[in-house]
């Protein structure tokens, strides 16, 4: 027996990659900079490749745990699809 159900449509999304989550999540570059102790130039670069560097993903947890930022190594990894109504 095949039973059909009715298609909800599902909230539009948004993918947002690991730097400009961080970096939205800490307030801005220099203020994520300023957290992590690096230059706001380096961050900044970050943004052209879209990655978090793998050498400061663990302060970048760790800062953000300190600071009650919720943020997982998933997100910085991967990014997060943000899901918002219309």
């Amino acid at each position: 027996m095949l039973i059909l159900c009715h298609h909800m449509p599902m909230s539009p999304t948004k993918h947002i990659n690991p730097v400009d989550l961080v970096i939205d999540l800490f307030g801005g570059v220099r203020k994520l900079a300023r957290a992590i102790g690096r230059d706001p130039a380096a961050v900044s670069r970050w943004k052209r490749l879209g990655v978090v560097p793998t050498s400061v993903q663990k302060k970048i947890l760790q800062t953000a745990w300190d600071q009650g930022i919720e943020v997982s190594a998933h997100d910085i990894i991967f990014g997060r699809d943000i899901f918002w109504s219309s």
